[in-house]
């Protein structure tokens, strides 16, 4: 795959349609823990993206792929104290699942945040039968530093 296809773009309440689909997939969020348990329809949908584009402590990117919005990406729990921030990500089309995607929008994130936005530290969570996940966290860089037992 070749990354000048995917790109990253604000994420907006336009994107809602999409995201709504995304999260109606219970195979596409099974790893989310909560955040969109239990079912939400786009009114919540919306109204989520309202609140995380007024949030000054997130950057979050639309992942587009061929012109289609596949899914969302970013940074949470940005400090500039202590120049950190929490990665994120999910694919939540389907059909572009294990195409690498993911790893190609962690680059586009991880860049951000340590070039642009002058982070020391990128740190994310993510359950541990989420194989694939882990996968491209590795080969992003991220390694293991602890075990948060029975969070979830």
């Amino acid at each position: 795959m070749k990354s000048k296809k995917m790109i990253l773009i604000d994420l907006e309440v336009a994107h809602s349609v999409e995201f709504t689909g995304w999260i109606a997939n219970k195979e596409a969020i099974k790893y989310s823990l909560s955040t969109f348990l239990p079912d939400r329809d786009e009114k919540w949908v919306r109204s989520f993206i309202s609140l995380l584009k007024k949030n000054t402590t997130t950057w979050n990117q639309a992942i587009v792929f061929d012109g289609t919005v596949v899914g969302y990406c970013g940074l949470a729990n940005l400090s500039s104290q202590n120049r950190s921030g929490e990665y994120y990500i999910l694919i939540g089309d389907q059909q572009y699942w294990n195409r690498g995607l993911g790893t190609l929008a962690g680059k586009k994130v991880l860049e951000y945040g340590f070039r642009i936005l002058g982070l020391h530290r990128i740190w994310l969570t993510v359950s541990e039968f989420n194989y694939g996940g882990i996968k491209s966290y590795q080969k992003l860089g991220f390694i293991e530093e602890g075990r948060m037992k029975d969070a979830c």
